[in-house]
This record gives C-alpha cells, structure tokens and sequence, in this order.
C-alpha cells in the first residue's frame, strides 16, 4: 500500500536532473505524492553551462540520472553549500576511490548489474537491472529494482531535508477506518491517489481508486464478521511501508471475499497466522485448486501468479475468484 502523509503547505524542494530535456513523469509524480515540489533540470546545454547552473541552483536536494549523474558527483566534490544530499542513478562513471566529499553531505549511488561496484561510497547494485532501471518511460524499466532504490532514496531525501513521518500512525488511522469506523471513503483519503492493495494468497484488492474503492466499499469492509479479532505479534517500520505479523481469528458466518472468496459460511471458526502456504501446495502438485469440497467449483487459491503480481501489480488481474466481481456497476 502507499500511504499520503504530506499535511503541510509549506513543500521542501528537490531538483531531478537528467540528459534528456524531458523525465519520466511518473517518478516526478511519486516525489509530489511524497509531499515534495519538483523541478527538473535537463542536461541539454554545454558541461561547463550546465555545471554554472548546477552552482546556481536554490534547491538543496538533487537527483541526477546517467551522465547528468557522473557530472554532479563530480561536482559536488566541492563544497556547494545549497547542496545537504544528492542521489546519483546508475552514472556513466564513479570519481576516483580517493576522492572525498564534504561531510556534510549525504550521498546514495544506485549502479546496475553491468556496472562496477563502488565500496568507497554509499551505494547498491542491482544485479538483475541495467541501466535506466528507474525511469518508468524506459525498456529498461525494473520494478522490482526501482522499488527497491525508490525506498533508499526516500530514505535519503527525507534525511537530507530532516523530515520526520510517522508511519506508524497513519497506518494505525488507516485500519481503524477500515475495521472500527467501517468507513470506506475516509479510507481510501489515508492513500495517494492511484492506491494499490493486493492480498497475496487470494490476489483480492484493487488497483486505482475507484476499483479499490469498490472493493473497501462492497466486499473487505462488509465481509468481514463481527466476530472478527487480531493480535498483533510483531511490526517492522520501514521508510515508506510497515510489516505486521499477527494472528487473526473469526467465525465464519459470512462470505469474505478478501480472504475466502466465494466460499459461502461454514459457520466454524477459523484461525490463522497472515502468511501464505497454499499457492505453493498448488505448484508443485500437492494441491489441485479444482479439488473443491461439496458445493464449491474451486478452491480460493492461486499459482504462481500470486507470485507474478507480487513483482508487476499489473502483471495480473485482480479479483478473479471473487465471483460476482467481473458485474458492471
């Protein structure tokens, strides 16, 4: 899930620099959902014209990608006191193992696979991602690696600027709007405006406010029982998600169909840890999905495209065991 948590009027600001005279706009996008202004300033002049403007520059926080990279960090090896952090997206080239920054600078390198490594600074490889494995526009777009340099240099920026988020209570407002106050709408304004939910096992949720609207709205939120309780076990708060681990319980009086879609209720009672064994049951052969009891066409399982959707939420549809989901509304 992404959450919006920017409740001030008064935006940090942060520089994106690349080659080409126009960036990807949707990682221009995710940096406003974060709360921040953006501007872009495109490397399309002369090295010298385009290193006076760097210098210039009343912003003090830049990302730079391919060339424009390799030119601020060797830039900013001189003191540039509007500067408190720069992000660098796979460079052409690294300065010199003996080069050194200000102090006071915060630096995050993010190279591809095909790249060498550079140990002397604070940078991450991404074995699997060539270079351009950021920018949504490119064919060498990489969610997975996007993903995971989008988080570090969240990280960095939210440093740099010295901006504190609790996460941890916009998610505690979050589920007590989805399971206390039972309010759809208030919901999905603790989200960005194209939200995104996937539960892994059943691949239920949405993707786009009006789909995962609907889906709060007539099928998680009114589908789950009174008798519904969950105990939280443990939590890891990262920079732009939290991990719970918890036990939930309930009687099953009533169709779920977020976790058992289109089973009709059993009226027994059912207990479970939120981690998913069946989807691996079904691919190597253990589980036939089609083995269903008594009244039920399929079991509420999937393959290996809860995995698939795990890595690309598009990469699969959402919704397809609930059965009235497909119904024009």
């Amino acid at each position: 899930m992404k959450f919006s948590w920017n409740n001030s009027s008064q935006k940090p600001l942060v520089v994106v620099t690349a080659e080409d005279p126009d960036f990807d706009p949707i990682t221009l996008q995710h940096w406003r959902d974060e709360g921040f202004e953006v501007s872009y300033l495109p490397f399309t002049a002369s090295r010298k014209a385009y290193i006076q403007q760097l210098h210039h520059l009343a912003d003090p926080l830049e990302l730079a990608y391919g060339e424009a990279a390799e030119v601020v960090l060797e830039t900013a090896l001189k003191p540039m006191p509007k500067l408190c952090a720069l992000v660098a997206y796979y460079p052409d080239r690294l300065p010199a193992p003996s080069a050194g920054y200000p102090p006071s600078l915060r630096i995050r390198i993010h190279l591809a696979g095909s790249q060498p490594e550079a140990p002397k600074f604070h940078s991450y490889s991404y074995p699997h991602a060539e270079p351009g494995f950021a920018e949504h526009d490119l064919d060498q777009f990489d969610k997975v690696s996007a993903g995971l340099a989008w988080s570090r240099s969240l990280e960095l920026v939210r440093k740099g600027f010295e901006v504190e988020v609790d996460l941890e209570r916009i998610w505690e407002d979050h589920s007590r709007l989805e399971f206390v106050t039972k309010d759809a709408a208030a919901t999905m304004k603790t989200m960005v405006n194209e939200p995104y939910v996937n539960h892994v096992p059943t691949m239920t949720g949405g993707i786009g406010y009006r789909d995962l609207l609907r889906f709060y709205r007539d099928y998680f939120i009114p589908g789950n029982p009174p008798s519904l309780k969950m105990r939280l076990i443990s939590r890891t708060i990262g920079t732009d998600r939290i991990v719970d681990e918890m036990v939930m319980s309930f009687r099953h009086t009533q169709e779920m169909a977020w976790i058992l879609p289109g089973v009709a209720p059993t009226h027994k009672q059912v207990e479970f840890a939120l981690v998913a064994i069946a989807t691996v049951l079904v691919q190597v052969g253990l589980l036939d999905p089609k083995l269903a009891g008594k009244g039920f066409s399929q079991l509420p399982i999937v393959d290996g495209a809860g995995a698939r959707k795990v890595l690309d939420e598009n990469g699969e549809p959402s919704n397809e065991l609930i059965p009235d989901w497909g119904k024009v509304v």
